[in-house]
């Protein structure tokens, strides 16, 4: 599995170079970024993106001084601080910034580089940091000469087939490279940023990684605590649910339009003529099924499924070993959810499961592949040629399982088993073989390696590309780093008192607070839940009279973005201490000496309290329910009472929202009942709740009024209040 770090510098490649000694081995083997370092180039004029265009892609060695003597080295790219070992790679398609300050290049010997500067830093275990140079990269502007002929045939072709213009260059590139490839688009007819929604929701794509991944992970609700800064496992100890940002990475097709990459779009279906025991071999070089590589041609001839593609999944999902192939007995994790009847249970020894096939997400997914292996948690299902007894029988029913499952379902290619967005598929956004959202991106890979080591890259392979409305310019990664970018606090100092912000929830973002007409300066304190995160715009502020509005924006580790907005509204004119009349004629709410109305329906409490403390400082205000209400809900109900003390008096009055009969603080079909059994005189209305059943304003509550309420819960008309 590759986890969050890898990721960063986008996956493992491996290729063996050959003629490069380190100690006791024959071979090299090297990792490879989607994001390069720098190129450098001698007496160009401005910068450019450039794309690597060579059958066997390119790599010179690296020279400094008598670098090949000064000991064990790792090359590390500045710009992710990752690791390359000896020798870098650039393959065809991988895209670089060429930098043309002339100034800047490292070297002018010819005798290192003539042409092209691939710059890079490198940690010597001898002499600390140091720097390298590679050459030679066959280098083109990524940016198509629309005065060459073929070009222009090309992309017309290209669009001719469906592709948008943001494909094209990329794949006019790989054209010229590789003719007798084919490609074909298939419109999804799916709004991208929909697409990518589902594809996000808790559950469907996970992510393997550490506490420095954090900025990869989700921040919706079932996957993270903010006020405590957790994240929650999602399966087995380390796989977290992805964020929408790094979904629409690996969900964008134009990621991957380069040599290496584009293999998750070829096709699911048997080519015996590509899918030879040699490519089998290569893939499964140096894992346990080495030994079982004729069973992978066994399982393509039985399903009509790729044998390579096969052998890549099978690494892909138990890598060197797990429990799903180990053939041992185990007790059934109690922490397991998929089969609650066997927790605590024994699970015979016997049976394999090379493809993760019924695993789900849960603490010991490994342990549910053997269940499904074995048929079952009753042992009866014998779909697919189960129980598989053997890695043999495992591989070959297996096969089964994706071909009827995906492959006869129109999710042909690798992409689209991770990926449900085929039109001819079913079950939009399911049906989907694995959450792990680099899933079809490393089987790609391993593919990819197998054909290149049979030096078979220019057959006549068919990529199946997909292609969404309304995509945007690009997508990328996010950073790492942590991801919270929540208040913990929010205070207001006035005239010299702290005030918190009354109702403050680290979710909600928008506040009110009133203040007096003497605060004309105040100071806006606020902390984050986490340290790593700056807040900017708080601070002291002046004031103008009435309304005055503060961004408080939230600034998290990984460069995600919260802002608060603040409203303090400041009084219009200072006084003596005003009367509990003069408080109530300011607070926009309709009172005839007895009750309130005239108070909106989200109203909070909260803000209530604030305006009259803004009008009066020194006043109390108290807020009592009705015994219907419940204490933590925060808005207004009929028949709570709000009393005032002010001035030396206290006075109270008793709310009335119009259209709430019972005092709960809903209007629904309970009120409407109420109001009807009133009519026929079933029940007998009183007081405030008479009032509110008088929506119309008649003498005595009236059918109209019914009908209001009516209009009001169908969304069909409003009620004043």
């Amino acid at each position: 599995m590759i986890d969050c770090t890898s990721l960063s510098f986008f996956g493992i490649m491996l290729k063996r170079v050959g003629g490069i000694l380190k100690k006791n081995y024959k071979y090299l083997f090297m990792f490879i970024f989607l994001i390069l370092p720098f190129i450098y180039v001698k007496n160009v004029k401005a910068d450019y993106k450039a794309v690597v265009e060579n059958k066997d892609g390119a790599t010179c060695n690296i020279y400094k001084g008598n670098l090949r003597n000064s000991g064990f080295c790792y090359y590390t790219d500045k710009n992710l601080n990752s690791i390359v070992d000896h020798v870098l790679w650039l393959d065809n398609l991988d895209e670089v910034t060429v930098l043309t300050d002339h100034e800047k290049v490292p070297t002018n010997d010819p005798a290192l580089c003539s042409d092209y500067y691939v710059y890079t830093s490198y940690r010597s275990t001898n002499y600390g940091l140091k720097y390298g140079y590679y050459c030679n990269a066959y280098l083109k502007p990524l940016d198509l000469d629309e005065e060459d002929e073929e070009i222009n045939k090309l992309k017309q072709e290209f669009k001719d087939l469906g592709f948008p213009d943001s494909y094209i260059n990329k794949l006019v590139r790989l054209k010229e490279m590789h003719p007798t490839w084919t490609f074909k688009a298939i419109k999804t007819n799916l709004n991208w940023k929909d697409a990518v929604e589902a594809e996000s929701a808790i559950g469907v794509s996970l992510i393997q990684g550490n506490k420095e991944c954090e900025g990869y992970y989700s921040t919706l609700g079932g996957s993270y605590d903010y006020k405590k800064d957790e994240f929650f496992v999602k399966e087995g100890t380390n796989w977290y649910a992805a964020n929408s940002d790094v979904v629409a990475y690996f969900m964008d097709p134009r990621n991957f339009l380069n040599d290496m990459n584009i293999f998750q779009f070829s096709t699911l279906e048997s080519n015996p003529s590509l899918q030879t025991i040699d490519a089998v071999n290569e893939v499964l070089k140096g894992n346990f099924l080495l030994s079982n590589s004729e069973d992978f041609i066994n399982a393509e001839n039985l399903s009509g499924v790729n044998s390579v593609y096969l052998a890549a999944l099978a690494v892909q999902e138990v890598g060197k070993g797990t429990q799903a192939t180990s053939g041992e007995g185990f007790y059934y994790s109690e922490s397991n959810k998929k089969y609650p009847s066997l927790r605590g249970k024994w699970i015979d020894a016997g049976f394999y499961n090379v493809y993760n096939i019924g695993a789900g997400t849960d603490t010991k997914p490994a342990q549910n592949s053997v269940v499904y292996a074995m048929g079952g948690e009753n042992k009866n299902d014998t779909s697919y040629s189960r129980p598989w007894t053997s890695l043999s029988l495992a591989i070959t029913g297996g096969a089964e399982f994706i071909s009827a499952n995906y492959l006869k379902k129109g999710q042909y290619t690798i992409y689209s088993k991770k990926f449900n967005v085929h039109p001819i598929g079913w079950n939009l956004y399911s049906n989907q073989y694995q959450t792990n959202i680099q899933g079809a991106y490393s089987e790609g890979q391993k593919i990819y390696n197998a054909y290149y080591k049979l030096n078979i890259l220019d057959q006549a392979f068919v990529f199946t590309i997909p292609v969404y409305e309304n995509m945007p310019d690009e997508t990328e990664l996010p950073k790492k780093g942590n991801p919270n970018n929540y208040l913990s606090s929010l205070s207001v100092k006035v005239n010299g008192e702290e005030l918190s912000i009354n109702g403050f929830n680290g979710d909600k973002t928008d506040y009110t607070l009133y203040v007096p007409y003497s605060a004309s300066k105040v100071t806006i304190n606020a902390t984050s839940v986490k340290n790593k995160a700056s807040i900017s715009n708080i601070g002291e502020k002046t004031l103008n009279v009435g309304d005055n509005k503060f961004d408080i924006v939230v600034t998290a580790q990984n460069g995600s973005v919260r802002i608060y907005t603040l409203n303090i509204i400041r009084n219009e004119n200072e006084s003596k201490e005003p009367t509990v009349n003069d408080i109530v004629d300011n607070l926009g709410v309709k009172c005839d000496g007895v009750y309130f109305s005239g108070i909106d329906l989200s109203l909070e409490v909260a803000t209530l309290e604030n305006k009259v403390k803004s009008i009066n400082p020194n006043a109390i205000v108290e807020i009592k329910n009705n015994s219907e209400k419940e204490d933590d809900v925060k808005t207004f109900a009929t028949g709570d009472i709000v009393s005032i003390t002010s001035a030396g008096e206290t006075k109270s009055f008793k709310v009335i929202i119009y259209g709430d009969t019972n005092g709960d603080a809903k209007i629904n079909s309970l009120d409407i009942l109420r109001v009807q059994k009133h009519i026929l005189n079933a029940i007998k209305l009183t007081d405030e709740y008479e009032k509110a059943a008088n929506v119309s304003r008649k003498s005595s509550v009236e059918v109209s009024s019914l009908i209001k309420i009516q209009k009001y819960i169908l969304g069909e008309g409003s009620i004043e209040q």
